[in-house]
């Protein structure tokens, strides 16, 4: 069994399945996720930053963190503001896949078959894409864990 098949199990981080993308370096990028109402829920800021990077013995490098500098300086707030009005415990954003796009312009998307089990390979030159829920796009940086919010104001303009 190689070493990448051995990945392949129903491993679990913080109870949680996961997607991963392997580094040269033997480090691995994971973005958490719910497979079913089972599974354990996350704090209301570990929703909201669902991605790691673990070295290979599976210890934290780093927890993602959001740059929203695109947005208002209150734009969080106002999300749990009214996540709040609505009952929640505020706005729950977790990132949904990750998206690898190579320098040949080739991408691959972390859950293509749709089974929760993709794998992605990252090599020198690729630009990491998370894509957040409410229509948000991120550019992940690997070494500084720092998520740079690339979507568009106003996200949700029609072209027509």
């Amino acid at each position: 069994m190689n070493e990448i098949s051995k990945l392949l199990t129903n491993e679990r981080f913080k109870g949680l399945m996961f997607c991963q993308l392997f580094l040269p370096n033997k480090h691995r990028i994971i973005l958490l996720y719910r497979w079913d109402s089972n599974d354990p829920t996350l704090s209301l800021h570990d929703t909201n930053h669902n991605v790691y990077r673990l070295d290979p013995s599976g210890s934290v490098v780093w927890q993602v963190r959001r740059d929203d500098s695109n947005r208002p300086d209150d734009w969080w707030e106002q999300l749990h503001a009214l996540a709040r009005s609505e009952g929640y415990d505020g706005a729950r954003e977790p990132f949904m896949y990750i998206d690898l796009e190579y320098p040949d312009g080739r991408r691959i998307t972390s859950d293509e078959q749709g089974d929760g089990k993709g794998i992605l390979l990252w090599e020198p030159g690729c630009l990491i894409r998370l894509v957040g829920s409410a229509y948000q796009k991120y550019i992940l940086d690997p070494e500084t864990g720092i998520a740079k919010n690339v979507t568009p104001v106003p996200c949700h303009e029609r072209p027509w």
